[in-house]
């Protein structure tokens, strides 16, 4: 296993802190706007009475017409859930670039196999940039302390190399490393479950 590094040069990596930027912009980012529209019309249709010339009577007609021919049913295919949407961002610095947001239950397109992925959390939406990086909201139900002991333990076993952790009162964070990427993870409890937000992007 491998040692576990102090956090004293945790601020000097490029990478911390893009991954700290490309967090602000996630909880900036709002990825489900809603749309109400009310349409609402009127009017009165006024039609001209004239008296009809009187006609010869119209030959009897049959009292009742045959029914048509019922179509048969077709059964209906429940339409696929909408994938990730890409959009337009703007940084705060003026910097646009495309991201691909997603929804409940959601993980981004090629998101890596080697980061871990806690067993027991829904994902909860996610943004990830080509270049930039990935991040991804999770919700558990168990407890912070234990999501912080198995991301320690998932980290080493897929091959990253610890270089904090560090596990507080109100917060926990592990950050990793494995060649030229970052990955981190922050744990906080909050009513009724624990979030983790996770996050991963190449050390420029």
């Amino acid at each position: 296993m491998s040692p576990i590094r102090p956090a004293h040069r945790l601020a000097d990596h490029g990478g911390a802190r893009g991954l700290r930027r490309l967090l602000a912009r996630f909880l900036l980012a709002c990825l489900a706007p809603a749309l109400a529209l009310a349409l609402a019309c009127s009017g009165e249709e006024r039609t001209a009475a004239a008296p009809a010339p009187e006609e010869p009577p119209a030959a009897e007609q049959p009292d009742e017409e045959p029914a048509p021919a019922e179509a048969p049913e077709t059964s209906a295919t429940p339409a696929p859930p909408p994938g990730p949407v890409v959009a337009r961002t703007v940084t705060p610095e003026g910097e646009v670039f495309e991201a691909e947001y997603g929804k409940a239950d959601q993980l981004p397109t090629d998101f890596p196999d080697d980061v871990p992925l806690y067993g027991n959390a829904r994902p909860m939406a996610s943004m990830a940039a080509p270049g930039r990086g990935t991040i991804v909201n999770l919700r558990s139900s168990d407890p912070p302390a234990d999501v912080f002991a198995w991301y320690q333990e998932q980290y080493l076993a897929q091959g990253w190399e610890i270089e904090h952790a560090k596990q507080e009162h109100a917060r926990s964070t592990v950050v990793a490393r494995k060649g030229n990427r970052v990955s981190s993870v922050v744990i906080t409890a909050i009513p009724g479950a624990t979030q983790a937000l996770l996050t991963v992007a190449e050390d420029r």
